[in-house]
């Protein structure tokens, strides 16, 4: 019986060492953790302020006004036609024949039901092209924040979901004069 206390007691002891090892490897890390974490460099970046005067995005934005002016310009002027069909209607209703009013509403609602989907299909195809200009985008801020904080050796760049950060560490217009050069060189 013996024996198997000196060998429960002697696991007992390992297990204290174990534990008593594991805490100081754990304060060992904290210590360096902190000497490390003295040495990092972080930075912060206004993603919304970059993407809104990065001049991509005026490209883009321009290339998208001239893609699409053209529809634009002819929904605008199915919109006004119908417009002005709806109030030659309503003005003439009074003195319509019940036939003639019947065909009015129906070609009325057929104009307006052909509109409706021209509209949603180019605010969809709109929207489907500007998603693309600004995943293309997108690479190239991320491409000029790596550039900015591989060349001021920056650890850790952070972006909105920061509640404060002074401008000493805020690297924004580093991040837009980069983009500015990416532009040039395309």
């Amino acid at each position: 019986m013996s024996i198997g206390r000196d060998s429960e007691s002697t696991t007992g002891g390992e297990s204290m060492n174990r534990l008593f090892s594991l805490g100081l490897v754990v304060v060992g890390l904290m210590l360096a953790s902190g000497a490390a974490w003295s040495e990092t460099r972080i930075a912060a970046v206004n993603i919304n302020k970059v993407l809104n005067q990065a001049p991509q995005t005026r490209d883009a934005d321009s290339r998208l006004k001239d893609r699409f002016a053209g529809r634009q310009e002819a929904l605008l002027k199915e919109q006004e036609a119908l417009r002005e069909m709806e109030e030659k209607y309503r003005k003439d209703r009074d003195v319509m024949s019940p036939e003639e009013r019947d065909k009015m509403e129906a070609k009325l609602r057929e104009k307006m039901r052909d509109f409706k989907r021209k509209s949603g299909e180019f605010t969809e195809d709109y929207a489907v092209a500007r998603n693309q200009a600004l995943g293309s985008l997108q690479e190239d801020v991320y491409k000029a924040i790596e550039t900015v904080a591989e060349r001021e050796h920056i650890d850790l760049v952070v972006g909105e979901s920061v509640l404060y950060a002074s401008d000493r560490i805020d690297i924004t217009d580093k991040v837009l004069k980069e983009l500015k050069l990416l532009m040039g060189n395309k």
